[in-house]
Parts: structure tokens; sequence; C-alpha cells
């Protein structure tokens, strides 16, 4: 134990930063994204239980009744409820999808594409991207637009996850300015737990008070052993959270290219270069298509060696002139919603890309388990409390942090200015991490 605290220690002499730099750096940097993380800490806690709140905020939305005297498990024939719903919403607006699986007791969420107009040869202007409909009749509860920033009930959740993903702004900007700060979070999270190392040995001895409060002290301090304390205790999640959001909003400039130094990818997922002109249609009825879809799917289980529970969803990308075809399967991590997928070509059956959540290379595996544990998709209720929990440590955290850097500027300003005068050094965190 001894020799492996001062070959530590040695290297961290050798190779580290001095600790005024990592001071600074953690610093400013800490500074710098604390508005972010509030925000997306604090909509992250309210996300955990999103599904809870859309039916509160909205049943009208959510929640579908059977026909009287209709069992609440005999949904609609999935073709026949996608050709009602395309009948009801007119030619301005493609269905191009069929629902595969419904949650009785619950509404269906089809995706509205804008039909071109002849007119202008563009897409229609809709005000909408989602039709909420009734898997039980067909009848068409409700659109929404989910990109629309509005504080009204049935669009709140909407607007907090485009918060919590992108500030709310455009996909492209919102994603390159959260993606990094991100990745200054993923590099703060090392230089803090770097700045509470102790120098004085042995050094899990002088490390302990780190991760205790007195909660009898000053505020000041009481302040500082929470950053400190709530940062250690919390160090892997935050970890976790922080590259999986680096993952999610800069994964091929950032994320991929250091992930694929230590683990492999299969990318074949990645969708293809658009067509010279969208398709009006499936080349095939959406009965073709789904016999097509079914094969091809029964194939590469049998290849992968899967066992398929049930379908989730078959949809048809125009632009691209492929199928994309869900189902759940034993690779899911997911027990309600199918994950495991596959891209096909829609002219020939052709499978074109995959997507396993775990089972395939050990990158996607490895991504996909933070993406869920990120999302609150695994471990069920406990696990989403926590997610909760820890919106609000991130928060706690980053006021901690604020609070401590706005002390020693308020002290240093009283410190006398004259050349005699000596400024005494504030206890930073290796200090009071060794006493």
């Amino acid at each position: 134990m001894v020799s492996s605290e001062r070959g530590l220690l040695d290297w961290l002499v050798r190779y580290a930063p001095s600790r005024q730099v990592l001071v600074l750096l953690h610093r400013w940097t800490g500074l710098g994204i604390a508005f972010f993380l509030i925000v997306t800490s604090l909509t992250g806690s309210v996300l955990a239980f999103e599904d809870e709140l859309e039916v509160w905020l909205a049943p009208q939305l959510q929640l579908a009744q059977p026909a009287p005297g209709q069992s609440p498990q005999a949904m609609m024939d999935p073709y026949l409820l996608r050709d009602k719903v395309a009948q009801a919403m007119g030619q301005q607006v493609h269905i191009s999808q069929l629902v595969l699986h419904a949650r009785p007791g619950r509404t269906v969420s089809f995706q509205a594409d804008p039909a071109t107009d002849p007119a202008t040869g563009k897409p229609y202007r809709l005000g909408y991207d989602e039709i909420l409909v009734n898997p039980y009749t067909g009848v068409v509860q409700g659109v929404r637009d989910r990109d629309k920033i509005s504080l009204r009930p049935d669009q709140l959740m909407p607007f907090l996850f485009k918060l919590h993903h992108s500030l709310a702004l455009p996909r492209v900007p919102g994603a390159l300015l959260l993606g990094t700060v991100a990745t200054l979070w993923t590099l703060d999270c090392f230089v803090g737990m770097i700045l509470t190392w102790p120098r004085a040995r042995p050094f899990l001895v002088k490390w302990k008070p780190a991760w205790m409060v007195k909660w009898h002290a000053g505020f000041y301090r009481v302040n500082l052993d929470l950053h400190r304390a709530v940062g250690l205790w919390c160090w892997v999640m935050l970890l976790l959270f922080a590259w999986s959001s680096v993952m999610f909003n800069l994964r091929d400039q950032i994320y991929l290219p250091v992930m694929s130094r230590v683990l492999s990818f299969d990318t074949s997922w990645r969708p293809g270069p658009p067509l010279p002109q969208p398709l009006a249609g499936p080349p095939q009825s959406w009965p073709e298509a789904h016999a097509l879809a079914r094969q091809a799917m029964a194939g590469f289980a049998r290849q992968r060696g899967l066992v398929i529970d049930f379908e989730e969803r078959l949809g048809f990308d125009r632009r691209r002139g492929v199928y994309i075809y869900m189902v759940h399967s034993d690779a899911d991590l997911r027990a309600d919603v199918g994950n495991t997928g596959l891209r096909i070509d829609a002219r020939t059956g052709k499978i074109l890309g995959h997507w396993m959540p775990v089972g395939d290379r050990n990158g996607n595996t490895f991504s996909n388990w933070i993406g869920a544990l990120h999302m609150g998709h695994v471990f069920g209720l406990p696990w989403r409390i926590l997610l909760a929990v820890m919106g609000g440590a991130v928060s706690l955290l980053t006021v901690t942090g604020v609070v401590v850097w706005w002390k020693k500027r308020a002290a240093r300003k009283l410190q006398p200015r004259s050349p005699g005068a000596g400024r005494k050094p504030s206890a930073n965190h290796s200090e009071v991490a060794s006493r």
C-alpha cells in the first residue's frame, strides 16, 4: 500500500500541472459552465419522470379510452390505424409509420411528415410534428409541435426536453454549445478530483477528511466541505452525465475519436445520403413492406442468435428510400420499448445497417449503457429517483462552487495592497483535505 501511494504521488509530482494552474482551470471552467449545469441538471431531474408528468399535464393527449364494450387489449389493426390517421390529416401530411406496439390505455404517436406543396415545390408548413392517436378508435386526439417554446401544459415536457438537450436553441448550435459545456465538465471532473488529493502521506489517511463535512464549522467551511465532498461522493455519476452528454451532442467530433482508441464501433446504423428526389411513398404496400421487414429481421435474428419479443414500429424514410424496422429483443436494455433495429433498402430489401443495444461491438454496448443510464431507461423507478436526486446534487455542487469563488474574491478585495503587505493564502482543497 505504501509503495503504491508513493508511486502515485511521484507520478503526480512529475507529470501533473502545477496546483496553481489546476486551481485556475477548476475555478474558471466551473464559473463558465455554472449556468448551463444548473439549467440542465434541474430539467434533467424533472425529465426523470417525463412519462408520468406528460399524463398529469396533458391527459387529453396521453390517455386513450376504448369504445364502449371494447376490450382494453383490442387495438386497431396497424394498417387500418395508419390509413385512418392519414385520411384524417389530409393531403398535406405523409403518415410514414406503422405503430406495431401500443400500450393499453395510452395514445400512440405518429410523426407528421410534411408533403410537398405542388404550387411551390416546398414542404407544407404544418405547425405541428406529432400526432397523438387513440389506438382503439383511430381518432386523432391532438397534435403538437415538440420544438415549440411554450409553457402550456401539453407543450411543457417537450419544451423542458429541448431546454435540457439544446437550451431550446436550434439543434446544431444548441448541440455544439452544450457539447462544449459537457466536454469542459468532463475535463473538470478530473481536475476537481486531483485538487482533493493531499500532498502529505499516508495518502488514504490524509484524503479521508476530503470526503467529510464539518457541519459544526462556520458557513464558509461547511460550504467548501460540501462542494468538495459532494463532488467526491458523486464523482462517478458526474462523469457519467458529463461524458454521455458529450456522446449525445458531439459524437462525431469528440466522443467517437476518443473512444475509438480503446473500443470498437459499428456505425452501419447511420443514415446514408439523401436521394436526389424524395420518394412519394413506399415502393410496396404497407403489408408488403411489413412482410419484407419481418423477413429481413428473421434472418438477422438467426444470424445473431436474437430472440424477438415483439415488434415496435416500421417507418419509411422518403428522403433516403429506406425502411426503419424496430423490434424488442433480448438485446434490448429497456423492458417496454423495442430498440433493436434494421435499416432496409425499400427497393431491394437489402439490410443497410443494424442497431443492437447490447451484444454488438463493445463500443456500441458501452455507449448504449451510458445513454440508458443517463436517460433513466434501466433499473426502473429507483434509478429514476436517483437521477432526480443527482440533478439536485449537481446544482448544489455548482452553487457551492460559485460561493467559494465569491467569498475568496471578496476576501482578496479586503486585503491590503501595500508593497510590504503579504497576502495570506486561503485554504485550498489540498490543505483542507490534509488537516
